[in-house]
């Protein structure tokens, strides 16, 4: 599944899955909503709804969405930010920049080491080779040779 920024996401606790102490048996498995702040191919940013932002990403498959209860004040802030990010997304489309999918807030800190990376796909793009053919391996049934 694919979430909005601003969206309200709840974080599924797997550590809970096996446990076998009686005191966390009746934990809730599911957390309090957070806010999505920024995606990351499949896992994503998120910051609590006071805006600190949580250490980590959290993958698609951990996250499901939060639907607050009408009249609650929660719900109402949701509806004044939905708002507000559709109003900036429409000033977007109309100056012709592209669509932001979140905020790239620490973009310089993730992306370090990744620029050779980039060179050489764009490199080996026209070449049509794979990854393990661009790096000089060979797979080889359950598993890799190098």
């Amino acid at each position: 599944m694919i979430f909005k920024c601003g969206q309200l996401v709840q974080i599924y606790r797997s550590d809970l899955d096996y446990t076998f102490k009686t005191e966390r048996k009746l934990l809730p498995k599911w957390s309090q909503p957070r806010r999505i702040s920024k995606r990351l191919r499949n896992s994503y940013k998120l910051v609590n709804l006071d805006g600190s932002p949580i250490e980590g990403t959290f993958s698609s498959r951990r996250l499901r969405v939060f639907i607050p209860r009408e009249g609650t004040k929660l719900a109402e802030a949701q509806k004044e930010l939905e708002i507000q990010l559709e109003k900036e997304e429409v000033e977007r489309k109309e100056r012709g920049e592209e669509d932001e999918e979140c905020e790239e807030e620490d973009e310089g800190e993730e992306n370090e080491g990744n620029e050779e990376e980039e060179e050489e796909s764009a490199e080996n793009e026209e070449s049509g080779l794979g990854v393990a053919q661009r790096r000089g391996r060979r797979f080889v049934r359950g598993g890799h040779m190098d």
